[in-house]
């Protein structure tokens, strides 16, 4: 009977320490569903992030497509300023013709050449006999007397019209690397020249070749190729203008 009683009391005692033990099995139950739950949630959102952003990706084809354009257009002002920085400051020179002699006297016939344009141009014709009065000038960049001379005339050209009875044509000779205003076609772009600038060869054969014996230097031809007028030196605003007027006068007119 004693041993029935202590078995009793022995099964009441773990009855109630399993009644105490229960509410921290059930919290431990509960804290682990939670971190299930906290780890379900988790990937869940994981994965709608992921499909947000192959969302988004799969946008960016099309707006890639739209602005396609935009980088195009950029491409062509790289192009443009490609072409700028591939300005010719010298190029090929062929020449058409016997050269003027230093000493020539007026009525002598001007050659014909070929010759690039300081924009990168292919190689241009001139034939001084082909019906167009031309007034060319003759440059060079280090010459302090061209360096005042040329803005001169640009602002003339500016202020009274680039006359259309005649071409005015400037060359850029003699050009040296490492003296003033080089290079010569960023000190044309500067100054404002308004009309077509020819750039001689390594060896200043156009030069040579219209009797330059100075700088700046002018030489007026007529319709018929031949040599009207020729000018060394610096030329005042005043200067410049009669010559202008003289070649108009010798364009001829239309009927």
């Amino acid at each position: 009977m004693e041993d029935n009683a202590d078995m009793n009391e022995i099964e009441e005692e773990l009855i109630i320490v399993e009644r105490k033990r229960n509410p921290k099995v059930v919290l431990g139950f509960l804290s682990f569903i939670i971190l299930v739950a906290a780890i379900l949630l988790g990937i869940t959102l994981s994965d709608s992030n992921d499909s947000s952003t192959n969302s988004v990706s799969n946008e960016n084809p099309l707006s890639q497509a739209q602005v396609a354009p935009e980088k195009q257009g950029s491409i062509e002002i790289e192009a443009d300023d490609n072409e700028v920085l591939s300005r010719l400051e010298k190029g090929e020179v062929t020449i058409l013709g016997d050269p003027i002699p230093l000493d020539s006297e007026i009525g002598y016939l001007a050659p014909s050449f070929k010759a690039q344009l300081n924009e990168g141009s292919e190689l241009v014709t001139v034939d001084p006999a082909d019906g167009t009065v031309r007034l060319i000038g003759f440059f060079a960049h280090w010459c302090p007397h061209c360096q005042r001379e040329v803005p001169r005339v640009s602002k003339w050209l500016e202020e009274n019209g680039v006359p259309t009875e005649i071409e005015i044509l400037a060359v850029s000779t003699a050009v040296r690397e490492g003296t003033p205003n080089y290079p010569p076609s960023e000190w044309f772009i500067e100054a404002r020249w308004p009309t077509d600038v020819f750039v001689d060869n390594q060896d200043n054969d156009l030069a040579a070749a219209y009797g330059l014996a100075g700088f700046p230097y002018w030489v007026l031809v007529d319709a018929t190729g031949r040599v009207v007028h020729r000018s060394s030196g610096e030329l005042t605003e005043e200067q410049f203008g009669y010559l202008v007027d003289l070649a108009i006068s010798l364009a001829p007119k239309l009927a």
